[in-house]
């Protein structure tokens, strides 16, 4: 008799103990999904963090000294600036020339502009950055109906990087343009621009 209890005392731990390491089993194998399931959703939300940071300072990084929003402002100045002169002011629209009363059409005729009766330091270039000394982003076009024929012509530009108004008011002879003294147009186009 003392043999059969030695047994059943065994088969009663054997089975106790297989119990305990299929629990013990268990339990790290949900500890370690468990581990897995938070491993991943981190992972995830790094990713998701990640993608969110880089699209959202894609879209509000610009690294163009000029765009169509700055270019949307400057228009709203203008339309805003013009009739307190007692003027109207046309846009070169980018696509066709912008013809001026005295026959000269922009964008054009830049390459023959002087600037402080220097040739060749100007050129259309809408984002701000390219070949010239002066690379124009905006022209804006005012031609005084009364006789003799007469224009005032700004040239919105970026020289060496900084924002330059020029205008041009050269009725016969070589088109020829300089900074403008108008503190209003120059200090609201550098305002836009370093925004």
């Amino acid at each position: 008799m003392k043999k059969i209890i030695g047994l059943l005392a065994i088969a009663a731990m054997g089975v106790t103990l297989t119990a305990c390491g299929e629990q013990s089993s268990q339990s790290s194998d949900n500890a370690s999904q468990s581990s897995s399931q938070t491993s991943q959703a981190v992972t995830n939300n790094d990713s998701s963090s990640q993608q969110a940071m880089s699209s959202s300072s894609s879209s509000h990084h610009d690294d163009t000294l000029w765009n169509s929003s700055k270019d949307a402002q400057l228009t709203s100045f203008i339309n805003k600036w013009a009739p307190t002169m007692g003027q109207s002011y046309e846009k070169y629209d980018g696509q066709s020339q912008l013809k001026t009363v005295t026959g000269i059409s922009y964008p054009e005729s830049l390459s023959n502009e002087l600037v402080n009766g220097q040739p060749g330091l100007i050129g259309w270039a809408p984002t701000g950055e390219g070949d010239y000394e002066y690379n124009v982003v905006a022209i804006y076009n005012y031609d005084n109906p009364e006789p003799p024929a007469a224009r005032i012509t700004y040239f919105f530009a970026f020289h060496n990087g900084k924002p330059v108004v020029l205008v041009d008011q050269s009725n016969n002879g070589d088109p020829d343009c300089k900074p403008t003294s108008n503190q209003d147009v120059a200090s609201a186009f550098e305002r836009i621009a370093n925004e």
